[in-house]
Formats: structure tokens, sequence, C-alpha cells
């Protein structure tokens, strides 16, 4: 690379440090995926709680011929035998993830626990990750707000952060 293309790659990165962008967009899609992950996890608690782990078992052992080769025996060996603390740790951590979202509190931590689940989702329906579909969009959703810092735009994470600074 010739010195004067490396000063102005230099100069450009430099320059680009100086400027954020602001986080009120990510602040939106992070109430987004919460209100989603809650009306996620109200179809399970509140529609059908007692018959949910069936109705997951149901849905899975539907899907199983789709799932990933690799995944099927974690389906048929771990998740399967045991469907009821499943199914329940299922939904109550959608609810986990959609309040921590909704509220910008411990956001990053909630993102990530979103992305184990959505992964776990593509990996037992066998979808593909770069084909479009709701659960690609949630991963990607997801992943922004997990490197964007989105709590810290209207959420409570600010008000630590803040309060953290102060202690300082």
């Amino acid at each position: 690379m010739s010195g004067t293309v490396r000063e102005s790659l230099r100069t450009w990165i430099d320059e680009s440090k100086r400027y954020a962008a602001p986080l009120w967009p990510v602040a939106i899609l992070r109430v987004y995926l919460g209100v989603a992950f809650l009306s996620a996890a109200s179809n399970k608690i509140f529609g059908w709680w007692a018959s949910w782990p069936q109705n997951m078992s149901h849905f899975l052992m539907s899907k199983l011929p789709d799932s990933y080769a690799f995944y099927r025996p974690v389906l048929t060996n771990v998740v399967l035998p045991h469907i009821g603390p499943f199914a329940r740790s299922v939904a109550i951590t959608e609810v986990a993830v959609g309040l921590s979202l909704l509220l910008g509190a411990g956001t990053r931590l909630g993102a990530a626990v979103g992305l184990l689940l959505i992964g776990n989702y593509l990996l037992a329906f066998g979808d593909i990750p770069w084909q479009p579909g709701e659960d690609q969009a949630f991963l990607a959703g997801l992943v922004v707000v997990l490197i964007t810092n989105a709590g810290r735009a209207y959420g409570i994470d600010h008000w630590f952060a803040r309060a953290r600074a102060r202690n300082v």
C-alpha cells in the first residue's frame, strides 16, 4: 500500500472515531424485539401453559425431519425426553429476554440469550441462516442490539451507566 493511501485510510479511520451514530433507532429495534419476545411467550404462558409441553413436543416432532442432522440427536436424546422442563424454560426465557430488551435492562445479556434461543430454533427447524425469514431477521436484530449498547438509549442500562460513572 502506498504511503498516501495508507495515510488517507488512517485519517478516515481517525475521523470516523469522532462520530457516533445516534442510538434511538436501535432503541426502537430493541423495544420491538422485546415486545415480539413477550408476544411469543404470552402465547405459551397465558394461552395454553398446561398443554405447552405437549404442543412443543408435537411441533418439534413435525420439524424433526427438517432439522440439521448434527442437531437431531440433541432433540431426540435430550430435549424430547425432557420436554416438560425444556418447554417451560423456553417460555420463561422468552419472557426474561423480552423484559430485558423492552426495559433496556441487562440488554447485552438479554440479546445474547435471545441469540441462543433463536440459534436453537434455526437448528431445530432446519432453517438456513442467510435465507430471509422471521428468525433470521430476529437473529440480525439481536446482533445489532448486542453490539450497539442499545440499552443505554432510553433504557435502564443508561441509568446504571450514569450511576457507575458518578461513583468512579
